[in-house]
């Protein structure tokens, strides 16, 4: 299926769309016709090129799970024909709204084409873990046996 963004938002908005459907056609047509793309799928290495990115999704679409997404838009830059979107996605599993893992941060940048905007890259992370609590005479931030200020040295 071949469909025209006008806008960075139009892109993201179908790119997310075609993964809660899991519908490998409409993903693939939010993507850039080139082999530079790249998707980085949280806990997995980078996959780069049509092909690979294609594969990655049609992995991830056999799944047998239901997913919704709900998005929450963290930092936006947009330039003449280039745009770059931070944000939160926070998934719901079969429709389990109680359970949910943390949101995970992802990163979409979008290139104005002929075409319209299509994606160039997609690269979702989890979030970091949560501070330690640092116990009394320990230095936040600091693991034990290593100097402050000396990274991962021993004393």
């Amino acid at each position: 299926m071949n469909m025209t963004f006008e806008s960075p938002q139009d892109a993201e908005d179908a790119f997310y769309d075609a993964f809660e459907e899991a519908n490998l056609e409409n993903m693939m047509s939010a993507w850039a016709d080139t082999d530079d793309i790249i998707c980085i799928q949280p806990m997995r290495e980078q996959v780069k090129g049509r092909e690979a990115v294609s594969q990655t999704w049609q992995e991830l679409f056999a799944s047998d799970a239901k997913v919704e997404i709900e998005i929450h838009h963290q930092h936006w830059l947009d330039a003449e024909n280039i745009a770059v979107h931070v944000v939160h996605e926070q998934l719901i599993i079969n429709g389990d709204r109680k359970h949910k893992p943390p949101a995970l941060i992802a990163t979409n940048m979008y290139h104005q084409t002929e075409q319209g905007w299509r994606m160039l890259l997609h690269h979702a992370s989890p979030p970091p873990p949560p501070p330690m609590p640092h116990a009394p005479g320990m230095t936040p931030g600091v693991s034990p046996g290593m100097v402050p200020g000396m990274g991962s040295q021993r004393k």
